[in-house]
This record gives structure tokens, C-alpha cells and sequence, in this order.
């Protein structure tokens, strides 16, 4: 099952934001967290959403996500010093390259394109993440993340409290049965949010 969770890292963080027409399913709801999956048309590995509040103010969050050094530091079983900058369009417009391991099968090499958004109308801030599989040649030693589309949202609440959303669906690539990555797709979502708490309280 440990390896389940760690494949769950990759929709966390690399998704395809679809337009299902099944409904979500609460599947956690836990220390102010909730995760929601469903089953996409056309798509074997389930999607998912969490939310959860923080007292933070948007543009803290902001410049934490854009602090990719400290991505190991948070995100789900991201290899410590795997993550570098491949491309800067500008301090909006990034690519990141990361790698994340498991136990008993090959890690798994992500290429990300981080896009940071304008706020909108009522201050909220959208970051977009899409997979860029063919920025870098094939490392034989990872699998390459194929497929990958998400979003983080950071929210403007009352009292200086933002809502932070994250929504994701991916494919993980190489042979690991997607059937089997369903099992633990909760846990990957859950952690990474208990995670910025600890580390931005």
C-alpha cells in the first residue's frame, strides 16, 4: 500500500482538470481538510479535490509557491535536491523538473509548467500546472510523467484566512496498474495540505 500512496503524488500535483459529469464523493474529512474524488469520463485513474483554510493572506502563499526550492521540503516524497529550474519565461512562468520516489518501482520524473495568474475580481489567485514531458530528454533512470494538468487556488476569506484548493488528475505512467493507484489516491492530497500547515504556521 506504501506504493500506491506515493504513485497518489502525482495527481496531487500533476493532473488533468477535466470536465466529469460524475459527482464528487467526500472521501476525508479530517484536522479542517476535505478530499473529494470521481471518476472521469474516459480515464482510469480518479480525480481529486481537497480544500482546506489557512490564516495566511494570499500573497504569502503566493511567494511560498513561487520558492520552487522548498518544493522537496513539502510536497509528496519529492527526492531531496531533485528539484531544479528548467526554463523561466518570468517570475509567473516557470518549468520544474522533480523526481519522486517509491519503494519497488522506478521513480518518477515530472517536467511541470507553473503558470501563477492575476487575481481576480475578488483577489483570489489561480496557479495552473501542466505536464511538459519533451522540455528534457528521457532519463532512463525515472519514468517520465506523461500527462499532467492541476490547479492550486488561494482564496480571500474573512479575518485574513484563505481557502486553499488543489485539484488534480494524471497519468502516472510506465506500467503501474492505475487501478491500483485509486486505492491510496486520498492520501497523497491529505498530506501535502497537512504539510503546508506545519510549515506555514
Amino acid at each position: 500500500m506504501k506504493t500506491t500512496t506515493f504513485i497518489l503524488f502525482y495527481l496531487f500535483l500533476y493532473p488533468h482538470i477535466s470536465f466529469a459529469e460524475s459527482p464528487w464523493v467526500l472521501e476525508k474529512e479530517k484536522n479542517g481538510i476535505k478530499v473529494w474524488t470521481r471518476k472521469p469520463d474516459n480515464a482510469t485513474l480518479k480525480e481529486y479535490k481537497a480544500i482546506t483554510t489557512m490564516q495566511i493572506s494570499v500573497d504569502k502563499l503566493v511567494a511560498f509557491f513561487r520558492d520552487y526550492k522548498n518544493y522537496d521540503q513539502w510536497m509528496y516524497k519529492v527526492e531531496p535536491g531533485s528539484v531544479k529550474l528548467i526554463k523561466r519565461n518570468n517570475e509567473n512562468d516557470f518549468f520544474i523538473r522533480m523526481v519522486v520516489s517509491a519503494p519497488l518501482i522506478k521513480g518518477r520524473e515530472s517536467i511541470t509548467r507553473f503558470i501563477f495568474n492575476k487575481p481576480d475580481s475578488k483577489g483570489a489567485v489561480l496557479i495552473t500546472l501542466d505536464a511538459a514531458p519533451d522540455l528534457l530528454p528521457l532519463n532512463d533512470l525515472y519514468v517520465r510523467i506523461p500527462k499532467m494538468k492541476a490547479y492550486w487556488k488561494f482564496t480571500p476569506l474573512a479575518n485574513g484566512t484563505t481557502e486553499i484548493t488543489q485539484q488534480a488528475l494524471s497519468s502516472i505512467g510506465g506500467n503501474f496498474p492505475e487501478s491500483i493507484a485509486n486505492l491510496g489516491i486520498v492520501d497523497a492530497p491529505y498530506t501535502m495540505m497537512i504539510r503546508l500547515k506545519e510549515f506555514l504556521k
